[in-house]
C-alpha cells in the first residue's frame, strides 16, 4: 500500500513540477519503473523482480492517466510494454555497470514514446514532428535521469 502512495506522489511531481518548455513532462516514472525492473532482474529471484517491475508499471501508468487527463490505460499500456520488453531482454544478463541501464532506458523510452504517440494522436502520426517534439527530447531526458536514479535505487534496495 505504501508504494502505491509513493507512486501517486511521484506521478503528481512528474505531471506538475517536471514540465519542460516544450509542454511535456520529464518521464520520471518511466525511469524509476525501468530501473526498478533492472534491479529486480539482477536479484536472486528474477521472477519476483519482473513482477515488481510490472506492478510499478501498471500503477504508475494508471496514476499518470488519472493525473494527466489522458484516456485511461494509455500510459499504463505504454509503460507495461516498455517494462516487459526490457525485462525479457535483460533476463539473462548481469546488471552491474552503467551501460546496460542506459541501453535499457534507450529502448524503453523509444517504445514508451512511440506507443504514446500512436495512442494519443487522433489521426495519422506525423513521425517527423513527433520525433522532433516528443521522442528525442523525452528519450534524452530519460537517459539523463537514468544513472543517478538507478544507482540511488540500487543503494536503497540493497541497504
Amino acid at each position: 500500500m505504501g508504494y502505491i502512495l509513493l507512486i501517486g506522489v511521484l506521478a503528481l511531481v512528474q505531471v506538475t513540477l517536471l514540465r519542460t518548455p516544450l509542454g511535456f513532462s520529464a518521464p520520471l516514472l518511466l525511469v524509476i519503473t525501468i530501473c526498478r525492473t533492472l534491479i529486480g532482474m539482477g536479484a536472486a529471484f528474477r521472477d519476483i523482480g519482473m513482477v515488481q517491475g510490472v506492478r510499478w508499471a501498471f500503477y504508475s501508468g494508471l496514476m499518470l492517466d488519472i493525473l494527466a487527463a489522458t484516456p485511461l490505460g494509455t500510459h499504463a499500456f505504454a509503460l507495461l510494454l516498455a517494462t516487459i520488453t526490457v525485462a525479457f531482454a535483460t533476463r539473462r544478463l548481469r546488471i552491474e555497470g552503467p551501460l546496460l541501464p542506459l541501453l535499457a532506458m534507450l529502448v524503453a523510452s523509444l517504445i514508451y514514446e512511440s506507443v504514446m504517440a500512436l495512442l494519443i494522436q487522433p489521426g495519422p502520426v506525423m513521425w517527423g514532428d513527433t520525433l522532433r517534439v516528443a521522442l528525442i527530447p523525452g528519450t534524452l531526458l530519460a537517459l539523463i535521469m537514468t544513472l543517478p536514479i538507478f544507482f540511488l535505487l540500487r543503494w536503497m534496495l540493497r541497504a
